[in-house]
């Protein structure tokens, strides 16, 4: 049982860090992005169904921001 319980300690933290990097690459790429794109990759990423909190961890922009940026009906 502690050997299960470490195990799925190991791989959370594993993905944790995995997660981390990749949205570390993904706010490079949006920070490179002019102003109008950035604005169209939330427009298209909340019209795809990612959800609001999703598009901000992975842009490390607001909700509050992402709101006023976006159409949402």
């Amino acid at each position: 049982m502690i050997a299960t319980n470490t195990l799925q300690g190991a791989v959370s933290t594993l993905v944790d860090a995995l997660e981390s990097s990749q949205n570390k690459y993904n706010r490079a790429m949006f920070d490179s992005q002019p102003s109008n794109t950035r604005n169209e990759i939330m427009q298209n990423c909340y019209n795809n169904g990612m959800s609001v909190s999703k598009i901000s961890i992975m842009t490390g922009v607001s909700k509050s921001t992402i709101y006023s940026k976006i159409k949402t009906k």
